[in-house]
């Protein structure tokens, strides 16, 4: 069976403490190879962070104002794996968005 590709986009607003997190997790049974992952803060503070993390190790840093995490090879992610995108350093209040581009990985593929 072939997979679909898809993209999924997803938003939070920054907490108190300048932090914010979006976790990313494939909606239904299937697996997921995520072979992009864009990140924005528009209005990101100087000094701010942004990183991308796989069950909490680092697979890139981000540039925290707009940035994309792609190439060789995907990033897999289970359904009860937790890819992240994690902001620190930021203006509470703020809305950090992130996009997503995945394949799903179906039986036999």
């Amino acid at each position: 069976m072939a997979g679909q590709s898809g993209t999924r986009g997803l938003s939070t607003t920054v907490a108190a403490d300048g932090t914010a997190v979006i976790r990313i997790r494939p909606g239904g049974l299937y697996p997921w190879n995520v072979t992009q992952v864009t990140a924005e803060n528009k209005d990101a503070p100087a000094g701010a962070t942004c990183s991308l993390r796989r069950n909490g190790f680092l697979v890139t840093p981000l540039v925290p104002n707009g940035d994309a995490g792609a190439g060789d090879p995907p990033v897999p992610i289970d359904p009860q794996d937790d890819l992240t995108v994690e902001w620190a350093g930021c203006t509470p209040g703020q809305l950090v968005r992130a996009l997503i581009f995945f394949d799903q990985i179906r039986p036999g593929q």
